[in-house]
């Protein structure tokens, strides 16, 4: 029995291996008689590996451009960045010395300049001992706007120098010497006409800035060019000097003395460089009262005096008095302010009595015809008002001193 099953099972694995012999031959014989024939392999696998490798480069592709774009977003900021920190210190010292230039009012300091975000500046702001009684918003704090249309700037990106500032209240170039102290500006030409002929007129500053950035002195030139029938500059024919302003300052960095001295020039027929005129102010403070001494030479008893500024907490001027030095003058001068700290009015008091005051009025809508309108109000020895003057549309209007009614503006 065990014979017949090893027989059985040999033949069975004999047939199997003929059955294979069949297959391959009859494989090899079909490729023989048919050579076009196709014999697709299953590539399911490798389409999908591919697919994969072509998601990934994508991902990665991505990753890269995204990573390109935030470096150079991040790259342009600091750009910005260092441009406005290198504006922040740079040009408030030029923007001093260009409103020291104009201004002949007492400037006492200005307000640093700030970066907004990481895109701009902030305004710039200076404070000063404003004789403007009767001026609107805030005489004693201007406001120069550094960002928009109406200032401009041109900037020497390879040396880092500003090369000129414009705007409202100023049109300034800047040229550099190789002392770092020392500046040159050139203010904008004008055109003077007379019976001789027509000539430009050309300001030229000299300024002297010390260890800490600030003017202390300002030497004013100006130079006298042809001016042909076409109005273009001919040649130059002399050039004067006009005026020094010298600085002094505390140790906070407040003003302590201002002195102009004023050239006579070639008009007046007298020789060069002599000084016609010369005027001093000499400050002190007491908490957030500045008292300041004016003397003028020659004197001038009419306008020597002292003056006596006083600020409230925000350094908004609460009041202005003056006292020429024979005692005869005195002038005390009171401010109040809006909700926007602008003044709404001025009063104006003599021996102890209010005789005068201007009311100011603002209107911001868009279609204002009058943004500000000033009314100046007369009192009499009764200390009663019954007269108005609308200075502004220039209309008045009395009071019934029998029925204390206002007649209409005439």
């Amino acid at each position: 029995m065990l014979r017949k099953i090893i027989i059985i099972f040999l033949g069975l694995l004999s047939f199997s291996q003929v059955s294979a012999q069949i297959d391959q031959d009859t494989t090899q014989n079909s490729e023989k008689q048919n050579p076009n024939l196709i014999i697709q392999n299953d590539t399911t696998s490798f389409s999908s590996d591919s697919a994969l490798i072509k998601r990934q480069e994508f991902i990665t592709d991505s990753l890269i451009a995204r990573e390109t774009f935030v470096k150079d977003s991040l790259y342009h900021r600091k750009q910005i960045l260092d441009s406005l920190t290198f504006l922040k210190q740079e040009l408030p010292k030029l923007i001093a010395a260009a409103i020291k230039s104009v201004n002949e009012e007492i400037i006492i300091y200005t307000d640093p300049i700030n970066i907004i975000g990481d895109s701009t500046l902030s305004n710039f702001t200076y404070r000063l001992l404003s004789q403007k009684v009767d001026a609107p918003y805030s005489p004693w704090r201007p406001t120069i706007k550094l960002s928009g249309s109406s200032f401009r700037l041109k900037i020497d990106t390879v040396n880092k120098k500003v090369i000129s500032v414009r705007s409202p209240e100023m049109n300034y170039s800047f040229k550099y010497s190789s002392n770092e102290r020392i500046v040159r500006m050139n203010g904008r030409s004008t055109i003077l006409k007379k019976r001789t002929g027509n000539y430009y007129k050309f300001p030229i500053d000299s300024v002297f800035f010390d260890r800490k950035g600030r003017v202390v002195k300002l030497k004013k030139y100006v130079q006298y060019f042809e001016a042909t029938k076409n109005y273009k500059k001919g040649a130059l024919l002399y050039a004067d000097i006009e005026m020094i302003k010298e600085f002094d300052y505390f140790s906070d960095g407040v003003l302590s003395s201002y002195r102009v001295i004023n050239y006579c020039g070639r008009e007046t027929g007298e020789s060069m460089n002599k000084v016609c005129h010369t005027v001093t102010y000499s400050l002190s403070r007491q908490g957030r009262k500045f008292i300041v001494v004016k003397k003028n030479e020659p004197e001038s008893v009419y306008s020597d005096g002292t003056f006596i500024f006083e600020f409230d907490s925000n350094f908004d001027m609460k009041s202005m008095e003056f006292t020429n030095v024979t005692k005869k003058l005195n002038r005390n001068y009171i401010v109040e302010l809006n909700e926007d700290r602008n003044v709404s009015r001025y009063l104006y008091r003599k021996d102890g009595i209010i005789n005068k005051t201007i009311l100011i009025s603002y209107d911001n809508s868009p279609n204002a015809k009058h943004k500000v309108e000033t009314v100046v109000c007369y009192f009499e020895e009764d200390g009663v008002s019954y007269y108005q003057k609308n200075t502004t549309l220039g209309k008045s209007r009395t009071r019934n001193k029998l029925t204390m009614k206002w007649n209409p503006w005439k």
